[in-house]
């Protein structure tokens, strides 16, 4: 290291003035030293560039950053780059370190500050020569928690020394390399820094200083005569600095490097993702019935369940949801659906059932603001939707994340909607009480004595059917736009006889009836209006019918 003799002066009976030109001088000495300082200071990595990368976002790590780094390192936790490109790089660091031998003396690894420019120091006394360390940083995108490749990676190590001053041996040898996209490990191409000692040897393919002769570097002021720059040419998701000796010396002692991130450049990515999940409220097939209107009493798996049929995806016990396999999901334009701009791609690894992600690059939607995602599915499982198959995203240019964008499905047997259609013999009065009790006993086996879903027989022609159906909404969503209908039977027509629509009418529901439906006396379809029915709730529906006079031998 350098060092600076001090002695001291007498001013004795010098003259004042002699005094004041000795002080003169000594100040511009001072500024001298001090811009010479300045100079060997930190200098831009001549890598640290996004140039012809379009629609690239440029980062560099926060003095932060580095601290965070420092207190997961080993941990096997990726840390949250701050970083400052305004959100636009969801970037997370894995960092952890390698000893090639057990015998190396961990002397420090942390974070040191020059200048308002953090850096992570490393200092090691290795056994031999051939000792080293590895510090690997391995990238992940936040939002995807999958590898994420960077373009134009740069990084600088400083303090680079090489001294063959007695005690103070320095032997300095650092290797940067890189994984690219095809698992392929590359080596940082150097960036020459202007005032810099250091060099680049092909042969050993890392950086040292330059000759034997070239002075000892001011330790930790990440001082640019020991700096030595490189840029990854190839996208990378991991590099890795190796600190070691060049092997130049038989012995090492200790020795010490910092290294910074200096750039990365990324194309924003636009990501969408979400479940497509079987919305049944944990009531799985075997529990589930079509036929079960039961809304109230507890042992029902249909009563007080309100993940059930609720259109939102609720993973967590109680009455756990789950992915369901064999959706496609489409990212298109709101405006015509069959402008497809990406399909899904599942792109974590081991996704749980039914999760997908689309990711898009910034540069290919262009002024295309009006996004949806398109839900849609083949074959007959999960027919039934509990959510539109089309999904405004909300999309806004300054926001790159986009999830939870679920869509929810059904089997047959967990359908919201549950029809029952009850049967009560009559004599076709001018007055019914379709809701009095002792017309509506639960369990009715005999339809001549009340409404029963029992079969009909021995009927006597002339004699009038009525109908109670009932509809109920078992799910947690109102169904809107309901529309009850039942078809008159028609002699022929899997029927041994006409119906004709028979008075009276209900005067519970009678509003309910469109202005089209069949008119007393006539065969046709009993139809509704457009109703709303709410959620976890019923309604009822009556209607009488003559039996035909005649039957076929």
């Amino acid at each position: 290291m350098h060092r600076i003799q001090r002695v001291s002066n007498s001013i004795g009976s010098q003259s004042l003035s002699e005094y004041a030109w000795r002080m003169l001088a000594l100040l511009i000495i001072m500024a001298l030293l001090f811009v010479s300082n300045r100079a060997l200071a930190l200098t831009a990595n001549p890598g640290a560039t996004c140039r012809g990368i379009t629609g690239a976002s440029q980062g560099s790590l926060l003095n932060t950053d580095y601290n965070s780094l420092v207190s997961a390192v080993n941990t096997d936790n990726y840390v949250t780059i701050g970083g400052n490109a305004s959100g636009s790089i969801p970037l997370q660091i894995k960092m952890s370190t390698t000893e090639s031998s057990s015998s190396t003396t961990l002397s420090n690894f942390g974070v040191i500050e020059s200048g308002g420019v953090r850096a992570i120091n490393i200092r090691r006394t290795f056994p031999n020569t051939t000792a080293f360390t590895d510090v690997n940083l391995d990238f992940r995108n936040s939002i995807t928690a999958q590898p994420i490749y960077l373009t134009n990676v740069a990084l600088s190590a400083f303090d680079i020394d090489y001294s063959n001053s007695s005690g103070n041996t320095f032997d300095d040898f650092v290797q940067i390399t890189g994984v690219n996209q095809a698992g392929t490990t590359i080596a940082g191409t150097f960036q020459p820094v202007t005032g810099s000692n250091i060099t680049f040897s092909d042969s050993l393919q890392g950086l040292l200083t330059r000759t034997v002769s070239d002075p000892n570097c001011p330790a930790k002021d990440l001082g640019t005569q020991c700096q030595g720059s490189v840029q990854f040419s190839q996208p990378v998701s991991s590099v890795k600095i190796r600190y070691s000796n060049t092997g130049y010396l038989r012995t090492s002692t200790n020795q010490e490097i910092d290294f910074r991130v200096d750039n990365y450049c990324y194309v924003p990515q636009y990501i969408f993702s979400g479940t497509v999940f079987d919305d049944n409220g944990g009531i799985t097939g075997t529990r589930a019935n079509a036929t079960n209107a039961d809304i109230t009493t507890s042992t029902s798996p249909y009563a007080n369940n309100s993940n059930y049929f609720n259109g939102i995806f609720n993973p967590s016990a109680p009455n756990a949801e789950t992915g369901i396999n064999g959706s496609t999901v489409k990212l298109v334009n709101c405006a015509n659906n069959s402008t497809t701009y990406t399909t899904q791609s599942v792109i974590r690894d081991n996704a749980p059932p039914g999760e997908y992600q689309i990711s898009i690059p910034k540069t290919t939607l262009g002024n295309n603001t009006n996004l949806c995602l398109l839900e849609s599915r083949t074959g007959d499982t999960y027919p039934i939707r509990t959510s539109s198959e089309i999904k405004n995203v909300g999309f806004v240019p300054t926001n790159f994340d986009y999830p939870n964008n679920n869509f929810g499905r059904v089997i047959d047997a967990n359908a919201a909607l549950v029809l029952k259609k009850y049967q009560y013999i009559n004599s076709c009065p001018t007055t019914i009480n379709y809701t009095a009790p002792d017309l509506n006993i639960l369990g009715n086996k005999d339809p001549k004595l009340g409404f029963s879903t029992e079969n009909i027989s021995n009927i006597n022609p002339g004699q009038c059917i009525a109908y109670k159906i009932t509809a109920t909404n078992r799910s947690n969503l109102s169904i809107s736009d309901f529309i009850m209908q039942d078809k008159l039977q028609v002699k022929g027509s899997e029927a041994l006889v006409t119906s004709l629509l028979a008075s009276p009418v209900s005067a519970t529901n009678i509003s309910d009836y469109a202005s089209n439906s069949v008119p007393i006396g006539e065969n046709g379809l009993v139809i509704t209006k457009p109703l709303v029915l709410p959620a976890r709730d019923n309604k009822v529906f009556y209607f009488n019918t003559k039996y035909g006079t005649t039957i076929d031998p």
